[in-house]
């Protein structure tokens, strides 16, 4: 087919988005969902999706289930198989099945000198498919925990959210025992900081709290997670880490995650890192200031700080961009 056939095709699918009648709706997404082509199959089950088509499921698992066979040749990079996982979640498909397919799917591609692994959104997606499908929770658990180890590092950082949203006591100690194993990326225990403040906050600020004595990236992880908490423990143990000899690095760290911060006492903070003139700290708490939900609640007090401290034109750049 030429491209602009092509196009006229994909035109066409997008069309059904306003579509009124149902049954013309439904006939083009089941038109869509048959295409020999991923990529019109994928815009099919965005659509089927965003406009909540409950009555196109046994089109996208009739889809999504052929596209498994011969997966390189007939779902190139995956665009198929995900978009349509991502649609059967969003039409509430509480059918564990699909999910689980999609979790435990490897699509090795050729790639420059090898061939590289594809279906890491697929199997993130599924992940959290899965916390609202009908699977047994101890068996979720059990499925999820697997791919603690997965290749991917996007795909741990998903599992470790799906986990937090199972929810319960076991959750936290499988993301505790994740953490004190490590990643060989911080950002994964940084997932699980982060999960483990939302959902277990008090308990959890002493535990992180230790991982501020690691060297390099996972104190980093673990400070940015305590500066963006929504409890007060959390932000005194990140002020009196301020306090101790710690590099600019994660100085930058704590500003810019305070700025995520829902406490009033987080901005206040930022404010005294502002009037203690540290040039480059003070520009970026500016910065942060401006970024944060107490942009207008600050402002002139930022703008007396900023003055006080020499660094009028961050403050400019913060709070009254051209």
């Amino acid at each position: 087919m030429g491209s602009d056939a092509f196009k006229a095709k994909l035109a066409r699918v997008e069309a059904l988005r306003s579509v009124d009648n149902v049954d013309v709706l439904l006939a083009g997404l089941h038109k869509a969902l048959n295409d020999r082509s991923n990529y019109v199959v994928a815009k099919a089950a965005a659509i089927a999706g965003d406009r909540y088509v409950i009555a196109a499921i046994p089109d996208l698992i009739a889809a999504y289930n052929r596209l498994f066979e011969n997966p390189v040749a007939n779902d190139r990079l995956v665009l198929g198989k995900q978009a349509i996982a991502r649609a059967l979640k969003d039409l509430d498909y509480r059918d564990a099945a699909p999910f689980l397919r999609g979790l435990a799917h490897i699509q090795l591609e050729p790639v420059w000198g090898g061939s590289a692994d594809a279906a890491g959104g697929l199997r993130a997606t599924c992940a959290h498919a899965l916390v609202a499908s009908d699977i047994d929770g101890m068996m979720l658990l059990q499925v999820l925990i697997d791919h603690l180890v997965d290749s991917d590092k996007t795909v741990r950082i998903e599992v470790v959210r799906a986990i937090a949203q199972v929810g319960g006591h076991e959750s936290m100690l499988v993301l505790r025992v994740k953490t004190l194993a490590g990643d060989a990326e911080a950002e994964v225990s940084g997932a699980c900081f982060e999960a483990l403040l939302a959902r277990e906050p008090r308990e959890s600020v002493p535990f992180v709290e230790r991982f501020l004595a690691v060297d390099g990236a996972v104190a980093f992880e673990a400070v940015s997670a305590l500066g963006a908490a929504r409890i007060p423990e959390a932000l005194t143990v990140v002020r009196q880490f301020w306090e101790t000899d710690i590099s600019l690095e994660l100085r930058r760290a704590i500003v810019f995650s305070c700025a995520a911060s829902a406490l009033a006492e987080a901005a206040e903070f930022l404010l005294s890192i502002v009037a203690d003139r540290r040039g480059d700290l003070a520009e970026s708490a500016l910065s942060a200031l401006g970024a944060s939900r107490f942009r207008h609640d600050v402002r002139e007090r930022a703008r007396q700080a900023a003055a006080d401290a020499d660094v009028l034109a961050a403050y400019t750049r913060a709070f009254e961009p051209a």
